[in-house]
């Protein structure tokens, strides 16, 4: 059965309420999320500034899981390790090994990127870099 251009189009029309009349219907892309707010630090004392300069880890922590040593040492290249977390959940956002916030994976270009979602207010970041303990 062969179907033309043109019965494409009605059909397409039918499924989309008719945008897809004048050109064929392109889906809008998403917004862009807004920019990210710079804070002014000013008035800060030398030792302010140089802590603010520090470089620490920033860690997305995609999943974790606890395996029997019997089953890591069987490990080897092309083995896959299943995960209970779905790639559209939240990840946490570690900064030098502690959580400060949640946030969606997205693309960017060929790379990966973290869009955040929620940071722990300043008492909950203070209490998370006092704990002894990730889990």
């Amino acid at each position: 059965m062969l179907v033309d251009q043109a019965e494409i189009d009605a059909l397409l029309a039918q499924a989309t309420g008719g945008e897809a009349e004048g050109g064929g219907w392109v889906p809008e892309p998403p917004a862009p999320p807004p920019p990210a707010q710079r804070v002014a630090f000013t008035n800060l004392n030398a030792d302010v500034r140089r802590i603010l300069r520090l470089r620490v880890p920033v860690i997305v922590q995609l999943a974790r899981r606890r395996m029997m040593i019997a089953a890591i040492r069987k490990l080897a290249p092309g083995a896959i390790i299943e995960f209970d977390v779905s790639v559209a959940d939240s990840h946490d956002l570690l900064i030098n090994n502690r959580p400060i916030g949640r946030g969606k994976c997205v693309k960017i270009g060929e790379h990966f990127g973290l869009q955040i979602t929620e940071v722990l207010d300043r008492a909950q970041r203070i209490r998370s870099m006092g704990s002894g303990s990730l889990e």
